[in-house]
């Protein structure tokens, strides 16, 4: 091992075993020794990856946090993996997804060039594992080949503005899917409640505060990780709502409390069941509130034509109109239902019914999901990666100019 490792990957689960072995077999494959590995199982029976870790943490790369004598809400689970870190970057990822710990010769290269570097993110594919697959699904893969430098002021507003007609807010700068120096997340702890982590949200919390905290961030549109997702991932549940209301039961469980009745959402009826957009900015209004920043201006409109384009990824006619409906209802009473003409939820398409893409449109590759038969996110990543620019030969475009609107 290197003195300092460059890059700490962190991997938090929670009663998703099968997976989380085979992320930890994957990962581990690869061989390089300046990258770290955190692995904080957080299940209800402890033994199976007890046993697993036996002849893993022979491995002088990794380090295994068990389950403890209780359950730890999420929180608690992904800071413990921060608080024992000791690489120069730190990133986090799910027990079902994959990173490239080869993303540090290119963190190293920009770092070359620019020399201080705060966070590194990079674009990412999505993987749907055997056994999650309701609809034949196609992986859209990003053929950009730059690395931006982005100023944290354009950066900010496209967060907090929720502009630029997506489901969700553009440029989500954090350690989840990317690379966030510890000394920047050292800066956050000091800086917000003590912790490295806080809000029940932890990925989206995690970008609020770096994105008030890190100065010097880069981007890379060559995409080095997969969002995965299994049959028991979040993702997965959050296209319908009856096990999205069973999921968010267990979850406000096991976080100790409601957090859709906490003080600062007394005026903001969005509650996290309504799916990811309402999680988002629930998120986003927690952090604004408990540390006393001003919204974007505008933000509130844009907010209702994102809420809009995400009633599209709902798995059914009904879980569709029941989203529509609790959508339109919290902007009927929000802020005196002013924003509620913005709702427009797009219309609805029967994934079953939807045309099937394959080729090349608008600097993606569109590619079937279960090209080469591939069973992980690992190997859809390993043959993607073969059609897919070289990192060395990325262009580092370090010196853009970018206008904030």
């Amino acid at each position: 091992m290197f003195a300092q490792p460059k890059l700490t990957i962190c991997v938090p689960s929670r009663n998703r075993q099968r997976y989380f072995r085979e992320t930890i077999r994957s990962l581990l494959m690869n061989l390089r020794a300046d990258v770290e590995y955190i692995f904080a199982d957080n299940s209800d029976d402890p033994s199976i990856m007890n046993s697993f870790m036996e002849d893993v943490v022979a491995d002088p790369r990794v380090k295994y946090l068990p389950s403890g004598d209780r359950v730890f809400s999420m929180v608690e689970n992904w800071d413990r993996c921060v608080e024992v870190a000791t690489g120069e970057f730190i990133c986090m990822i799910g027990d079902d997804d994959y990173v490239d710990a080869n993303v540090v010769d290119l963190i190293s290269r920009s770092q070359a060039e620019h020399n201080v570097i705060d966070v590194f993110v990079w674009s990412r594919l999505t993987y749907n594992w055997p056994g999650n697959r309701p609809n034949h699904c196609n992986v859209s893969a990003p053929l950009g080949t730059d690395v931006h430098r982005l100023p944290r002021a354009w950066l900010y507003q496209e967060f907090f503005s929720w502009k630029g007609n997506t489901a969700t807010p553009n440029m989500a700068f954090g350690f989840y899917h990317g690379a966030v120096s510890k000394r920047v997340m050292d800066k956050i702890k000091a800086k917000f409640g003590g912790k490295y982590c806080e809000y029940p949200v932890v990925d989206f919390e995690n970008v609020c505060k770096v994105l008030v905290t890190a100065e010097h961030m880069f981007y890379s549109e060559r995409p080095f990780s997969v969002l995965g997702s299994c049959a028991e991932s979040n993702s997965a549940k959050i296209k319908l709502t009856d096990k999205v209301k069973d999921q968010h039961a267990v979850f406000m469980i096991e976080t100790g409390r409601n957090i859709d009745e906490d003080p600062h959402m007394k005026h903001f009826p969005f509650p996290s069941a309504l799916g990811l957009a309402a999680c988002i900015a629930q998120t986003q209004h927690w952090f604004l509130s408990q540390y006393g920043y001003s919204p974007m201006a505008g933000w509130e409109a844009n907010f209702a034509e994102a809420c809009g384009m995400s009633c599209g990824i709902m798995g059914s006619r009904q879980d569709f109109d029941r989203t529509v409906a609790g959508y339109r209802a919290a902007f009927g009473k929000w802020k005196g239902g002013k924003y509620l003409k913005h709702f427009n939820p797009v219309d609805y398409v029967e994934p079953t019914g939807s045309l099937f893409f394959t080729g090349v449109s608008n600097n993606h590759l569109y590619i079937d999901e279960e090209i080469g038969g591939v069973e992980t996110p690992a190997e859809l990543y390993h043959l993607v990666n073969q059609m897919l620019e070289r990192q060395e030969a990325l262009n580092l475009n370090f010196n853009e100019h970018f206008k904030s609107a």
